[in-house]
């Protein structure tokens, strides 16, 4: 669009793409300054559907003049003289339209400038239907990888509970688009994986996924981590250092945990996604980066908008897609099928679950959601000398039922709580519950007398 302008001297210009129903999107809209337009929708829709529907290019000298067109509101509203549109053509349709007008006296479109247009458009046409062909291969591979895919697993992300599903049926559209993604979830319930999933199935797959986990650095820090600094911006800047935008380039740039980045640096980030430009820390020019965002969080980004303590703006801006990732506590229909892949991943598909340790994994709460499963399956596996793990094989705070993690409580009262638990799962079998809790028989008799326990007074 940029070229077309220059090259015609043209004040405006846009790109108008027609669904198939044909319903008219502004894609792109850019002025003889190489600025987006603040208002792409201010173009006359007239010419564009007469454009549409001909399949034909128009040149007016005059639009307000012009018979044709002289009755268009949009026209007369927006003070358009001059426009020249040429269609895209398409295997089937025509796909859109190039427009390009002017609102002063100083550029009259010529036939020289619709020949101009006319000689690109046949090659654009062509760009158009290669991007659409690999987006709908991308697309229907993926439909057909999560048909085909054993155990309700789709590149790693398994279940086959409601919640789950709503999430891997959208993933074939979020990985066919290019457009950013909010990811939000408790931690533990997978939100990097699904962002690389996202990355490794697009068209983005053979460049860098770049990973930054905004709440490991201080402001200023996670500043100079992203955009990087000029050698001298501050004391102990050697040498210039590349940030990690520029490191993620035409790939996926996945920021963790984006609400601990600070309002200032928010400003910065805005203006990546917007223009993709930012500069340097103590640098004056301007350097490029197109990649795509990936953002994930575990807080309410709403919420903290409402506060003022993260910019309204980046919030839409960087939610055009938001996938909402469940806590495992709520798919527990999956919990089998997850401990079956962590085995398989850990190179123990032999290994089977007894009846009463499954029922103590389906029932424990699981503050630390998929991420705790797999350390309690991994746990298990070591724990496990026969081809069953049973209850006694699993971490002690699942055989207890006790999420230490559910109430504010002293250290004393969580051991003493976890003790009485184990205690009575076992039937007060000191040396069984000992070795749950990784303790010796003579430690826990000690701990039994210090707390006052007894069989009778436990319950």
């Amino acid at each position: 669009m940029d070229i077309a302008i220059e090259r015609t001297g043209a004040e405006r210009g846009a790109l108008v793409l027609i669904s198939d129903e044909g319903e008219a999107e502004v894609r792109v809209a850019r002025n003889m300054k190489k600025e987006d337009l603040e208002n792409p929708e201010e173009i006359s829709f007239t010419i564009v559907r007469n454009c549409f529907k001909t399949g034909k290019p128009v040149l007016t000298t005059n639009a307000k003049t012009d018979p044709r067109f002289s009755n268009s509101s949009s026209i007369m509203l927006y003070n358009i003289l001059s426009i020249v549109a040429v269609p895209i053509p398409g295997r089937k349709r025509v796909q859109g339209v190039v427009y390009l007008d002017s609102r002063t006296a100083k550029k009259i479109f010529s036939q020289e400038d619709l020949n101009f247009l006319l000689a690109f458009h046949q090659i654009a046409g062509i760009a158009f239907e290669k991007v659409k062909k690999e987006k709908n291969l991308i697309y229907e591979n993926l439909r057909l990888k999560s048909q085909l895919k054993e155990d309700y697993s789709f590149e790693g992300i398994v279940g086959k509970s409601r919640a789950i599903k709503s999430v891997i049926n959208i993933l074939p559209r979020v990985i066919a688009s290019d457009v950013p993604v909010l990811i939000e979830g408790e931690s533990g319930t997978g939100k990097e994986l699904i962002a690389r999933v996202i990355h490794n199935s697009g068209q983005r797959s053979k460049r860098p996924f770049v990973p930054v986990y905004c709440g490991a650095f201080p402001a200023n820090l996670l500043e100079s981590e992203l955009f990087g600094y000029k050698k001298g911006a501050f004391t102990g800047a050697v040498s210039d250092k590349m940030g990690l935008f520029e490191e993620a380039d035409g790939g996926t740039f996945f920021l963790d945990e984006i609400a601990e980045v600070p309002l200032p640096i928010q400003t910065k980030l805005l203006r990546v996604l917007e223009h993709g430009v930012f500069r340097r820390l103590g640098d004056t020019k301007e350097r490029k980066a197109n990649v795509r965002l990936i953002s994930a969080t575990n807080r309410n980004l709403e919420e903290l908008v409402r506060k003022g303590e993260f910019r309204e703006d980046l919030y839409y801006r960087i939610k055009v897609i938001k996938i909402v990732l469940p806590p495992l506590r709520e798919r527990k229909e999956d919990i089998p099928l997850l401990i079956k892949h962590f085995l398989k991943k850990y190179r123990k598909s032999e290994l089977k679950v007894s009846k009463e340790a499954m029922d103590l994994f389906v029932s424990y709460n699981w503050p630390g959601n998929v991420r705790e499963l797999e350390n309690a399956v991994a746990h298990a596996i070591v724990m496990c000398t026969g081809k069953v793990i049973k209850p006694e094989h699993l971490p002690p705070e699942i055989v207890s039922g006790v999420d230490i993690f559910s109430e504010p409580t002293s250290l004393k009262e969580m051991e003493k709580k976890l003790i009485i638990q184990t205690l009575q799962k076992t039937g007060w079998n000191k040396k069984k519950s000992a070795e749950i809790l990784g303790i010796s028989t003579r430690t826990l008799h000690n701990k039994i007398k210090e707390y006052g326990l007894s069989e009778k007074n436990s319950h």
